[in-house]
């Protein structure tokens, strides 16, 4: 009778081994607010040159065409709020910069884009919190016309809150807590809505910047901890390839229908998507995905980035 039991709680046990998922919720950490880095990531967890995937977050890198311009896009899913981190070059009032792949180095990030060179510009104008601790709130017109910035909130949900003309009593509104912060823009999607309204018509220029043609990066959340990164191709990168106005890019991210909010970064030089992958001596490394080869690229002061929580 001992002998039937004893098997018993053995097939039991093995049967509750063989059940039990991949990762436990033991596995699936949450990342420090103060943490300098994430978690690093798995390298069983680089399927091919363009895709990542373990129990805490799945990168998948696409690219498209619109408006005779291609673009690329980095979808990521997340465990935990925790995930979606800032991480700067240096000191808030430091000038130093690095570029965007050694950021994402120092990071462990799975991957990351430029972030929206907080504290350039003499007005020294803005909203600047980063990993929960706030740098600056100067919220007073960008220009004579009264025009504030679109402001970019991310709470500890994870999620987006886009304040457009953001000034001190929009801000106060929100009842949220911020983790991170972002002013620059503009605004491309609002709440599932597509913005069409970006010009200044008492100086001709879109809200943040001139009407030019450009490399762009945006930033959008699409879902609870689902997110989409997109960056375009400009002159930046070679004669040949005219870039995207703000009215483009917006057609271009809305044409994403799962966009909820959808957000502009520092473009130009400054947007650069970096992901890992395998170099000739078998290698990872990160590496600038929508740069080409001879592009012209400039370091930054921070990044945005999304980092693997599971540890096994």
């Amino acid at each position: 009778m001992k002998v039937f039991r004893w098997c018993l709680a053995a097939l039991m046990l093995l049967a509750m081994l063989v059940l039990l998922p991949r990762a436990s919720y033991a596995d699936i950490v949450e990342i420090p607010l103060n943490a300098k880095t994430g978690v690093a990531p798995q390298a069983s967890g680089y399927l091919s040159a363009t895709e990542y995937e373990d129990p805490s977050i799945h990168v998948s890198i696409g690219t498209g065409r619109m408006f005779d311009n291609e673009y690329m896009y980095a979808r990521v899913k997340i465990a935990n709020a925790s995930q979606l981190r800032t991480a700067m070059s240096g000191s808030f009032r430091s000038s130093s910069e690095a570029g965007v792949t050694a950021l994402a180095k120092n990071a462990k990030a799975v991957v990351a884009i430029n972030g929206d060179f907080f504290n350039e510009g003499g007005n020294k104008l803005g909203y600047v919190v980063r990993q929960g601790e706030e740098y600056r709130k100067n919220l007073k017109p960008y220009n004579k016309t009264g025009h504030y910035f679109d402001v970019l909130l991310i709470d500890d949900q994870g999620d987006f809150t886009i304040i457009q003309d953001c000034n001190d009593e929009k801000l106060k509104q929100f009842t949220g807590v911020v983790v991170n912060s972002f002013t620059f823009g503009p605004a491309l999607v609002v709440d599932g809505e597509m913005q069409t309204e970006f010009v200044d018509m008492n100086n001709g220029v879109y809200k943040n910047g001139k009407p030019v043609r450009a490399r762009r990066m945006v930033i959008a959340q699409t879902g609870p901890l689902e997110y989409l990164m997109l960056t375009t191709n400009g002159p930046e990168d070679a004669p040949d390839k005219k870039g995207l106005t703000i009215p483009e890019l917006a057609e271009v991210i809305a044409s994403f229908e799962d966009v909820q909010n959808a957000y502009v970064l520092d473009g130009g030089t400054s947007a650069q998507l970096v992901f890992q992958q395998t170099n000739k001596k078998g290698q990872l490394e990160y590496v600038k995905m929508n740069a080409l080869k001879n592009s012209k690229v400039r370091s930054v002061r921070d990044i945005l980035y999304f980092s693997c929580a599971y540890q096994p």
